[in-house]
């Protein structure tokens, strides 16, 4: 059972939430963002709800909070009305899941645990590289990929990526940098195994691809 701590200003809805979702977390709630950030203290929880409208702003409030005190907790901001509109900030600022309220239980509860996934993803790092990159021409392989793109996110954003790591540089890899990804909260790198199965081979196997497709149809 994961630790959820709900922040909402509105005793109503967070008493909604609350009931949503204390069968499956121990839950913490809090009226405002001042006790909120005492309850992470305290208690650091594995997932965060929080409300966003247009007066308060509590979401996006929080996500800097947690960037600038580099807290690293998956947060699933819950849009009120008229606030349907900054998911992109919401999203740049590190929130895992960006929601409208009203929403059901079962969306709700699939949006912590993807929330959840998409960080546990990150803290993995990246995947090792494999023996095709290090024997390869990495610079004849951006090309190649970049050339066999079908995601309409991925096109031209193949590129070869080298880090500085405790003062010496990684070897290099392939890697994409998706800004549909990172607007899901997934992470927006992506490395050749995945850039050549799914980015250049089946972009419907990619989680964003699917939920981008799935908003459009509701449109």
């Amino acid at each position: 059972m994961s630790r959820l701590l709900i922040i909402h200003h509105d005793d109503e809805i967070r008493s909604r939430l609350q009931s949503m979702t204390e069968r499956r977390h121990d839950l913490t709630t809090a009226k405002e963002l001042v006790a909120g950030i005492k309850e992470i203290a305290r208690n650091r929880p594995d997932a965060i709800i929080v409300g966003q409208d247009l007066k308060k702003l509590e979401g996006t409030r929080l996500l800097k909070y947690l960037k600038d005190n580099e807290l690293k907790i998956p947060v699933v901001v819950l849009a009120m009305r008229g606030a349907g509109s900054h998911q992109p900030i919401a999203m740049k600022l590190g929130a895992k899941a960006f929601l409208e309220f009203p929403v059901d239980e079962a969306r709700l509860e699939a949006a912590i645990v993807e929330a959840r996934k998409a960080h546990l993803a990150v803290l993995a790092g990246p995947p090792p590289i494999g023996e095709e990159e290090l024997r390869g021409n990495l610079s004849m392989m951006e090309k190649q990929l970049n050339a066999k793109m079908k995601c309409f996110a991925g096109r031209n954003q193949v590129y070869i990526q080298s880090r500085i790591l405790g003062g010496s540089t990684s070897k290099p890899r392939i890697c994409l940098k998706c800004s549909l990804r990172a607007e899901y909260g997934l992470s927006k790198d992506v490395y050749y195994e995945f850039i050549r199965a799914v980015c250049c081979g089946n972009p419907a196997r990619c989680e964003a691809v699917c939920k981008f497709q799935t908003e459009r149809e509701i449109a």
